[in-house]
C-alpha cells in the first residue's frame, strides 16, 4: 500500500524528471532554430537578386586555360570579377565549413542549393586547384570541396543521376 509520505518523496523526483525532459526538449528545438536561422542568413546572400547576379556573373566566365584565366579574370587584370568571384567563393566554403562543424544538415543545404553547389564546384576545380599548387597550398577552399563531395554523395544516395550541363546555364540548340 502506497503511504502518504511515499507520495510525497515521489511527487517532486517526477517533477525533476518532467522538468529535465520539458528542458532537453527545448533545447533541442532552439538548436535546431538557430541552425536554421545560421543557414538562412548565410543562404539570403546567395538568394537576393545581387547574389544571383553575382553567382551568373561568374558561372558565364569562359578561359581556354589557366593563363587564359588569369589574363580575363586574375586579381591583377579584373579586380572586379576577382572581388565577385572570391565572394562567392567565400560564401560556399562557409557552408561546407558550418557543415562539417555539424552546424547545418546536408539534407537542408541540398533541398536549398544541391544542384548549384555541385555545378559551381565542378566549373571552378581546376581553378581552385591550380591556384592551391601556385599559391595558397593544398587547404585553399577545402569546405568548399568537402561541401561538393557531400552533396554528390547525397544526389547518389538519394537515387538522382543529373550531371552538370558542359554548356554550364546557357542555352544551346
Amino acid at each position: 500500500m502506497v503511504t502518504l509520505d511515499q507520495v510525497i518523496y515521489v511527487l517532486p523526483l517526477l517533477g525533476v524528471m518532467v522538468s529535465i525532459l520539458y528542458y532537453a526538449m527545448v533545447l533541442r528545438n532552439s538548436n535546431r532554430t538557430r541552425s536554421a536561422q545560421l543557414f538562412m542568413s548565410l543562404h539570403s546572400m546567395m538568394s537576393s537578386m545581387e547574389g544571383m547576379a553575382r553567382y551568373l556573373d561568374t558561372m558565364y566566365m569562359e578561359w581556354d586555360d589557366y593563363a587564359d584565366f588569369e589574363r580575363k579574370y586574375g586579381s591583377d587584370n579584373n579586380p572586379k570579377a576577382y572581388a565577385q568571384r572570391l565572394s562567392l567563393w567565400n560564401s560556399f566554403n562557409n557552408y561546407g565549413v558550418l557543415l562539417k562543424k555539424g552546424l547545418i544538415d546536408p539534407e537542408m543545404i541540398y533541398d536549398a542549393a544541391g544542384a548549384v553547389l555541385i555545378m559551381s564546384w565542378e566549373k571552378w576545380r581546376p581553378i581552385l586547384i591550380e591556384q592551391r599548387a601556385r599559391y595558397f597550398g593544398p587547404n585553399y577552399f577545402e569546405h568548399w570541396e568537402h561541401l561538393a563531395t557531400i552533396m554528390r554523395s547525397t544526389q547518389k544516395r538519394r537515387g538522382i543521376t543529373w550531371e552538370p550541363p558542359e554548356t554550364g546555364f546557357k542555352f544551346v540548340e
